[in-house]
């Protein structure tokens, strides 16, 4: 007996498909619209209309004409690859001794290297002046009693010493995870045969842990050449290409230059882009073993007394930003003296009776991208590990790009395409809140995936034969299942959030201004303490927001950032 067309079309359950199509439109909408038109914005001359016939290339003759733009994007390549070397330099013995060497609280050193990255740079940068400008403590010491005179803070030099200390856990968490994952019988046999530690660390080791070092230098010369808030608060003349599209923007409001000085940003992140793919494809290596021993680590005086006097000494200038920060935001009384004179909660008080609302609204804005976040981000890692997506690799670039673009690019490109048109966002909490999620769905996404590829499909194969439709057995079934990935990734997005500057400083109004535009403003405006005890509240909060998502992931605060 034929079945009737009508009964299965009433049976057939629509809901995965609107879901899948509201994604579709979103996705389209606010990742794809916003980073088309704006690359589409810095090929069209400023004040002009965006149509074809109006395509020109002046925005970028500047980079062939203007000496400041030439000076911007030499300061941005000397800048990252300069502070990329330096960040490698620190990172790699360290991630060496942590793997291969017996030493002990490796757990704890671990967790202590993700604090730089919790802490966003331009507070760091900010604290590097109370430590290293002509007046800071450091200095003072050095001059008082060794006479040395440190080279201005201000300047190419204290710009990448800051985004060096504050990007180098990324390649010392990548390596050493690499390094500990490493099969330990090719390095045995080697000393079986003779070879010396050196010979073996530069025939076996270093090769096998290149594309590890790569990958973790990629991210910090990306991180580097797309952050404005060290150059702009140590940078002083020394410009780059971030704090030149703030100043196209802020200064002339020249939208479609700032794109263009975008683009050319971009190009940088690309071009390291194709250098790691470039270095993957040339260089692959292959371990045949099925062992899960790590590696012996070493276990001589003289290296285990490196190896903890080298780590625990890059950890304490590390974190010593973050330290500073908060022991100056109790200083009341600190004036051509060593240490403060006057100890008190002063700054507190005033932060908490002027500052409330950006608390409030960073509070409201990180919350919200957070939620739009978790929806997208779990509909789009479903839909990619289990249903049959056209095109999945389309979706998975559309969603990660953003995540490796500067924030100031992604900025722009909110700025430009919701300026005008078919929808006005600018001035409102709205962009912020859309611009975040750009910036960060990538983490729901990627928690979320691996948390899906854990759940056995029969578990969701048997609810459906008992009846339950797509969106029963999501919320039922798949969802509690899922929800440590989720929460975790939720988390994970709401902390780094709190102190995000790049994207804010070019979309806030006066009514959303965040917590981390409260302390720029601070900064600049030479309120040090009292940007003190505002970053102080930022890295406590970002701190255990950080260690709750750890928790609820069952992982390392440290795996959270690799």
């Amino acid at each position: 007996m034929k079945a009737d067309p009508s009964a299965l079309l009433a049976r057939r359950d629509w809901f995965p498909y609107a879901v899948g199509a509201l994604t579709v439109v979103a996705a389209l909408a606010f990742l794809v619209y916003p980073l088309a038109y704006a690359m589409f914005g810095a090929f069209i001359r400023n004040g002009e209309e965006a149509a074809i016939e109006n395509l020109t290339l002046v925005n970028f003759e500047r980079f062939f004409t203007s000496a400041s733009y030439k000076r911007a994007l030499w300061n941005s390549i000397f800048a990252g690859g300069l502070s990329t070397l330096l960040a490698a330099a620190l990172a790699l013995p360290m991630a060496y001794a942590v793997a291969r060497i017996a030493m002990p609280f490796r757990a704890l050193i671990l967790a202590l290297s993700v604090v730089p990255l919790i802490s966003p740079p331009f507070i760091g940068a900010y604290a590097w002046i109370i430590l290293l400008g002509n007046n800071g403590v450091i200095s003072q010491l050095l001059r008082t009693y060794l006479g040395i005179d440190l080279p201005s803070i201000y300047g190419p030099f204290g710009v990448v010493f800051a985004l060096a200390l504050s990007y180098f856990p990324y390649v010392f968490l990548i390596v050493q995870g690499a390094l500990a994952a490493a099969d330990p019988y090719i390095e045995e046999a080697a000393r079986v045969m003779g070879a010396s530690r050196a010979r073996i660390l530069r025939t076996i080791t270093l090769p096998s842990i290149l594309p590890s070092i790569a990958a973790g230098m990629l991210i910090v010369f990306i991180k580097a050449v797309g952050d404005f808030g060290v150059p702009s608060i140590l940078g002083g003349e020394f410009q780059v290409l971030p704090t030149l599209i703030y100043y196209q923007i802020h200064g002339f409001f020249n939208l479609n230059g700032a794109a263009a000085v975008a683009m050319v940003n971009v190009a940088l992140t690309v071009l390291a882009l194709a250098v790691l793919a470039w270095i993957d494809r040339t260089r692959s290596y292959a371990t045949i073993t099925g062992t899960a021993r790590a590696a012996r680590r070493a276990t001589g005086l003289g290296a285990r007394l490196f190896a903890n006097l080298y780590c625990w000494l890059v950890l304490l200038v590390a974190i010593l930003p973050q330290a500073t920060v908060v022991f100056s935001s109790f200083a009341e009384r600190w004036a051509g003296t060593l240490l403060p004179t006057i100890y008190g909660l002063d700054h507190y008080r005033r932060v908490m009776a002027n500052l409330t609302q950006p608390i409030v609204n960073s509070l409201i804005l990180a919350g919200a991208a957070t939620a739009v976040c978790i929806v997208f981000g779990t509909v789009t890692a479903y839909a990619t590990i289990r249903g049959k997506v056209f095109a999945k690799w389309a979706l998975d670039l559309t969603i990660m790009l953003p995540f490796v673009l500067p924030g100031l690019v992604v900025g722009v490109a909110y700025l430009i395409a919701f300026n005008s048109g078919w929808l006005i966002l600018t001035g409102t909490g709205l962009i912020i809140v859309l611009a975040y999620f750009t910036r960060r769905v990538a983490f729901i996404f990627r928690s979320v995936s691996a948390a899906v590829s854990q759940v056995d499909m029969k578990i969701e194969e048997a609810s459906t034969i008992c009846g339950a439709t797509w969106g029963q057995t999501m919320r039922r079934i798949t969802v509690p299942l899922i929800a440590p990935g989720i929460l975790a990734g939720g988390v994970l997005v709401f902390s780094t959030l709190i102190g995000e500057v790049s994207a804010t400083v070019l979309l806030y109004s006066a009514r959303w201004k965040t917590i981390s535009i409260a302390i720029y403003e601070l900064v600049l405006g030479d309120e040090l303490y009292k940007a003190s005890a505002v970053g102080t509240i930022a890295i406590v909060l970002t701190l255990l927001l950080v260690l709750a998502a750890s928790r609820l992931a069952g992982k390392n605060m440290a795996d959270m950032f690799r």
